[in-house]
């Protein structure tokens, strides 16, 4: 598909103007038709932030510097937007060129990730904003806001040169070097705009405060995820019966978080298996902290703040018997439709007999939308996907429901649900 500038999308554009007067547009998608709810306020505010960063002379509201910096350390070739304070007499490009490691320092935040289309490579950009999308229509927080942004070919040159020259690893300078090529003929319908004169990709937030799963993130491959003591209890033919309350009235921790990993990686099969993506099994399950408590008959949490002072403080107003918990995070989303699909060949959604409710209900609720021919529409425009992709995606979900209804009141156990074990209701965030 080509990507035409002038091509009417999205419920608001922002443009900037990159240093040679190219206007760059950061286009907060239009919602999906029909449900504009499935967005919070925070995701909502989130996308604005995502559509006012300057790429050339933005500061963020806390007045830090917003520089580009080439992603060196992992396969695909991203660049990540970093919040900085730079040094008097810093130019933005020598900043970048002293800092493309992963490791950086806590003043250096890395806010957002920028991932255009690689066509030889499990990178993919409709990928990234269909799964904002499909987990909002999940109501899961497991990925971050995204929107669609386009960037000069002419600034980008550099930074891909930089990251050409700093990659880490064979198949990284490669991606780069392949990157850096296509540049110069700027004519690849699937990562140039139609004018030729711009890239256009994902802008996806970053979450603050990720860290790897516990042990799931070390796993090398869906099969050994499908060994897993995590997915075994995804698995179990038995109803969860945990014992989320202890004997003195409180949560207990253990019980809390094993529902929590059950929902969460039942939501990811699903969303994966929908996506059809090829790369989640090496090193792509990622975690942040969560606060969980009872106030008033409601569950509510929090997540736990990255920033130590900022926990500290945090940890003040969190009630005493709240209980800690790993909640998944859902955060390299690009190999989805482009090559093979790990949740159907492992059959990990047909050996999943746990599912919170609500996912499922929303599941049978996709199916009958995605009949509509406004959302074919609005995937292709919105969410640049083409034709076929969009019917992946269809068949991809009229077979989840097949799998998962044919088993409904056999081996399919609709009780991945902390709030239904608890019997109480769940506070939005």
């Amino acid at each position: 598909m080509s990507f035409d500038v002038d091509t009417p999308r999205g419920q608001e554009t922002i443009n900037h103007t990159a240093p040679n007067g190219t206007v760059e547009l950061a286009i907060r998608s239009a919602a999906f038709p029909g449900h504009p709810e499935i967005y919070s306020q925070k995701d909502i505010e989130k996308e604005k932030e995502l559509a006012a960063i300057d790429f050339y002379n933005g500061k963020t509201k806390d007045g830090l510097d917003v520089v580009l910096i080439p992603k060196t350390y992992s396969t695909s070739p991203g660049i990540n937007i970093h919040a900085v304070k730079l040094p008097a007499g810093t130019s933005h490009l020598g900043y970048a060129e002293s800092h493309t490691g992963k490791s950086h320092s806590g003043d250096d935040k890395i806010i957002a990730k920028y991932k255009q289309t690689i066509p030889t490579h499990f990178t993919y950009c409709p990928s990234i904003l269909g799964y904002y999308h499909l987990s909002r229509f999940f109501d899961t927080e497991h990925v971050e806001p995204a929107i669609v942004r386009t960037m000069d070919v002419a600034a980008h040159k550099p930074l891909a040169d930089l990251g050409k020259a700093k990659a880490i690893g064979s198949n990284n300078r490669q991606q780069w070097t392949e990157v850096r090529a296509l540049d110069d003929s700027h004519s690849n319908s699937t990562l140039y705009t139609k004018d030729g004169k711009q890239l256009y990709g994902a802008l996806q937030a970053n979450p603050t405060g990720e860290q790897s799963y516990p042990h799931l993130s070390d796993l090398q491959g869906a099969s050994a995820f499908a060994a897993s003591a995590e997915f075994s209890k995804v698995t179990s033919p038995n109803p969860l019966k945990l014992e989320c309350i202890d004997a003195s009235g409180k949560l207990n921790q253990s019980a809390v978080q094993q529902i929590v990993q059950i929902k969460d990686l039942s939501d990811m099969i699903l969303m994966d298996f929908i996506m059809s993506q090829a790369d989640r099994f090496s090193g792509n399950i990622h975690s942040e902290k969560v606060y969980v408590w009872i106030e008033n008959g409601v569950l509510k949490h929090e997540a736990k703040k990255s920033d130590p002072a900022k926990a500290a403080e945090q940890l003040k107003e969190i009630p005493p018997e709240a209980v800690l918990i790993n909640r998944m995070i859902m955060k390299d989303n690009d190999a989805g439709l482009v090559s093979g699909n790990s949740a159907k060949s492992y059959h990990l959604l047909d050996k999943t007999s746990h599912i919170d409710p609500k996912t499922y209900n929303r599941l049978l609720d996709l199916q009958s939308n995605l009949q509509k021919p406004e959302v074919a529409q609005w995937y292709q425009t919105e969410l640049l996907f083409t034709p076929a992709d969009f019917n992946t995606v269809k068949n991809n979900v009229d077979q989840a429901v097949g799998i998962l209804s044919s088993r409904k009141d056999k081996n399919l156990f609709l009780d991945a649900s902390l709030s239904l074990a608890l019997g109480l209701e769940e506070a939005n965030e």
